[in-house]
């Protein structure tokens, strides 16, 4: 009773100072410790020229030769993959009603981040509907659709700007270390002899594009190995995973890495759970990360050819919900009255985990998939506001990120500066007529250009490093 009585007052001291400088110096020491947004177009952080090296390392050389996903493969301990514990949960089925949250592209700023941690931790939420409140419980399952932490994956933006928002809006438990590596998972508290008898918060995630940027590496050890995200425990053992949830619900959770479609081995996994043990009136929710729907019609292009073989020939009409991140916004379609069989009944974009946004707009036509007609039932932003932050774009994006002119502008001189004393400018504004003009504008262009091959070696150099450069970085 009386150490209840003295963090009660103490408390309430930290928290109503005498004066404003006291309230000034409390208010900085109780600040969260957050990393600011990727400064994604300043062009002086040298995490983004990391991330442009590790890509370009990752497509150049590891895509097609090496993929942690077989390695996966190779280390499991159960011959059939569809019985494995180490990818097939179903402490979850024993349930009368289960709830879950959603999210992806997380990692970016610290307020963001910690923002939306801090809504799935409240043990519940209140949400008005017209003239009725509606109360939320907090998810016992978060499942989490990628890009984890940007702009790469490492230990740094792992633990500073995806691990510390989750645990300053949930904090583990107090025996937890940082540093622990789980040898044999799950690590299950004391007293708890089996996962089904945790009945605390749980997360599973898969690994997005940006986490792929290092072979896994990072994910593998944060994710794999550790125990927790802050209070959410982490049963998972690999970067895919099936969940068996009541009343016939499944979640599939797939890992597309740098190509944007699963692996023959992961086919053969979730094949093989839809044959065997997936019943005939089953529902199936399938995570990935990228929602190739809007990607491909966007684009004009057909991906993830895999993935959409398993929703038409095994899953066949099973699929009732399509969840992904990549794009960061909230966009939900629904299947409208169709003659054609329904291969998924609502497709679902949440990327609003705490990264930067995307605009909604360019997606308005949206209208087909797989054979059957789809209507938007929510969007956020709404399409109009969308286009409108779009183009505030054209004012803001200049002053919010002027390094870019700067670090712009120096390249620039750098690869053309050589130019200048050998184009003789002056003398083609003396011509008399705008055609002598401009005979002479490509008259100075053609010489300079031997001028440089022939004398000027910096913007030569220039010039044949930046074609290299996006020679390699353009995928094929």
């Amino acid at each position: 009773m009386a150490n209840y009585v003295v963090e009660r007052s103490t408390g309430w001291a930290l928290t109503h100072p005498l004066t404003i400088s006291e309230y000034e110096t409390l208010k900085k020491l109780l600040k969260p410790d957050f990393e600011d947004m990727v400064p994604w177009y300043s062009g002086t952080s040298t995490d983004l020229f990391k991330t442009v090296f590790d890509l370009m390392i990752s497509v150049t050389l590891f895509v097609g030769r090496f993929d942690m996903r077989m390695m996966q493969a190779a280390m499991n301990k159960t011959p059939d993959e569809s019985k494995s514990s180490d990818l097939l949960y179903d402490h979850l089925d024993g349930k009368d009603e289960l709830w879950f949250d959603f999210i992806a592209d997380t990692g970016d700023g610290g307020n963001s981040t910690y923002a939306i941690a801090r809504l799935l931790a409240q043990p519940s939420l209140v949400v008005k509907s017209d003239d009725s409140r509606l109360i939320f419980p907090r998810g016992e399952l978060l499942l989490i659709g990628g890009d984890l932490a940007y702009p790469n994956p490492c230990s740094f933006t792992y633990e500073r700007r995806f691990f510390c928002p989750f645990e300053y809006a949930l904090q583990p438990p107090a025996w937890y270390t940082p540093d622990h590596i789980a040898l044999e998972k799950p690590e299950l508290p004391l007293g708890v002899s089996e996962l089904r008898q945790y009945s605390g918060p749980q997360c599973f995630m898969i690994p997005g594009n940006h986490d792929w940027f290092d072979g896994l590496n990072t994910f593998m050890r944060y994710v794999c190995h550790k125990s927790w995200l802050g209070g959410w425990f982490l049963p998972q053992k690999r970067s895919y995973f099936a969940l068996k949830l009541p009343n016939g619900w499944w979640v599939f959770g797939l890992d597309q890495a740098l190509h944007g479609d699963i692996d023959v081995y992961q086919f053969k996994f979730f094949a093989e759970l839809c044959q065997q043990k997936v019943g005939e009136h089953d529902s199936v929710i399938l995570i990935t990360h990228e929602p190739n729907w809007l990607l491909d019609w966007y684009w004009g292009d057909k991906t993830g050819k895999n993935v959409t073989y398993l929703i038409r020939e095994y899953l066949k009409g099973r699929c009732k919900l399509r969840m992904a991140g990549d794009l960061h916004h909230y966009m939900r379609h629904s299947c409208t009255e169709s003659k054609e069989p329904v291969h998924v009944q609502h497709l679902l974009v949440n990327g609003c985990g705490g990264a930067f946004l995307h605009p909604t707009h360019v997606f308005e036509n949206f209208k087909e998939c797989y054979g059957n007609k789809y209507e938007t039932k929510a969007v956020y932003p709404s399409y109009e506001d969308s286009s409108k932050i779009a183009l505030g774009n054209i004012l803001k994006f200049r002053r919010k990120n002027w390094q870019f002119d700067v670090i712009g502008g120096f390249v620039y001189f750098v690869l053309v500066f050589s130019m200048f004393p050998q184009c003789d400018s002056f003398r083609i504004l003396h011509e008399d007529s705008w055609d002598g003009r401009v005979n002479s504008f490509f008259n100075a262009t053609w010489n300079a250009i031997f001028e440089i091959l022939e004398h000027s070696y910096v913007s030569l150099a220039g010039v044949l490093t930046l074609l290299t450069v996006s020679f390699f970085f353009v995928p094929t």
